[in-house]
């Protein structure tokens, strides 16, 4: 297992800098029968709190909605285009900022490479250091998948009382 990083620097708005991280993850044959097999590929990589995320693309998606169907309403003559048209249009820009932004990381997402938008360089370095930690904990998961056949023994020893009271208060 590779993971390949490409980064960009490319001018925004007001001639802010912004730094741009393409990662992507490349496996051998018997690594992606290992994927398909656990579906690894639907598997959170990197959780986030994306909560706000779903009503600011269905907002963005109802304003693109709304002046693209007025606009080819217009230009079309027809309220039928006009609303499939501004439907499409809403939809697409939704979709658009729901992959953009958000920071939950699926498998798939570096399986298939997936860009990164960050405002400095440090960002872009955490970002690197977080995909790779990730990978790595992925790496280990996939090599422990090679031996789930079977039945596994564990002894849990009873410890002494003030730690299984430390063990339980911290668990709770």
């Amino acid at each position: 297992m590779e993971l390949l990083f490409k980064r960009e620097q490319t001018t925004g708005k007001m001639s802010r800098v912004n730094f741009k991280l393409w990662g992507k993850l490349e496996v051998s044959e018997d690594e992606q029968a290992l994927i398909n097999r656990y579906r690894f590929d639907e598997s959170v990589l990197i959780g986030s709190d994306d909560s706000e995320l779903p009503r600011k693309a269905i907002k963005l998606g109802a304003i693109v909605f709304v002046v693209a169907a007025l606009l080819l309403a217009y230009l079309s003559s027809s309220g039928m285009m006009g609303f499939l048209g501004g439907a499409a249009a809403g939809v697409g820009a939704g979709y658009w900022l729901m992959n953009e932004k958000r920071e939950t990381i699926f498998v798939k997402d570096l399986l298939h490479g997936r860009n990164f938008t960050c405002d400095s360089v440090v960002e872009l370095a955490r970002k690197e250091a977080w995909l790779e930690g990730a990978c790595g904990v992925f790496r280990q998961v996939m090599e422990s998948a090679k031996h789930w056949d079977g039945v596994e023994r564990h002894t849990i020893e009873p410890l002494p009382k003030a730690e299984a009271k430390e063990l339980i208060l911290r668990a709770a």
